[in-house]
């Protein structure tokens, strides 16, 4: 595997006629197919994509192929997007692009390095957080009772048996059940906010 994380082994060919192309040279079609497919994503409100859905996708919009894993190769193309929406000032695209359990896992991480923030406890959310940026940059119909940026299906329905049963648990002790806490967090950078309301991030 190079440094760029993609794998030497298997060869990437144009889908026309075969034609080997250097693998340099795939990562970059690769990387600016991935961006134009995000930046439409983004145009619908609470779309996202899967990481197996946008590597079929980048190989058909390029016409480059490659039968390497998706593993090998697709994180290396993200990090590209990641770095040219970081450069340009835009949302971090990357946040639309998510594993088939719905959660954009370690690899998100990058954006935060690239940002030079701290990892949040909350990866997901502030995963959220910024696909509603990217929404809003794109020109997405946004909802207009807006308060907390929704997470993706299935990670918001893994977290509601754990507030279902908290909720049962207080009503079982005769209380009145607590709406959930939202986080306060810092609408540039997505951090949640300390007690005195002002980033230390962006300050």
């Amino acid at each position: 595997m190079t440094k760029s994380g993609v794998s030497t082994v298997a060869a990437a060919w144009q889908a026309g006629d075969g034609t080997p192309v250097p693998l340099k040279d795939a990562t970059v079609a690769w990387a600016l197919a991935a961006h134009t497919a995000l930046a439409e994503i983004a145009t619908g409100y609470g779309h996202f994509i899967t990481v197996t859905e946008l590597a079929e996708q980048v190989q058909e919009v390029s016409g480059v192929h490659t039968a390497a894993p998706t593993r090998t190769w697709m994180e290396a193309i993200l990090r590209k997007v990641a770095r040219r929406c970081h450069k340009a000032g835009e949302p971090p695209l990357t946040a639309l692009c998510v594993r088939q359990n719905h959660t954009v896992g370690e690899a998100y991480k990058y954006v935060l390095e690239l940002a030079a923030l701290p990892i949040p406890d909350d990866l997901e959310l502030h995963a959220a957080y910024a696909r509603w940026q990217c929404y809003q940059f794109h020109g997405a119909e946004m909802p207009e009772d807006f308060t907390v940026p929704p997470l993706t299906p299935k990670v918001a329905s893994r977290r509601r048996p754990a507030a279902a049963k908290m909720t049962t648990q207080v009503a079982h002790a005769g209380a009145e059940p607590a709406q959930p806490a939202r986080p306060a967090v810092c609408s540039q950078c997505y951090m949640q906010l300390p007690r005195a309301g002002v980033c230390i991030n962006c300050v």
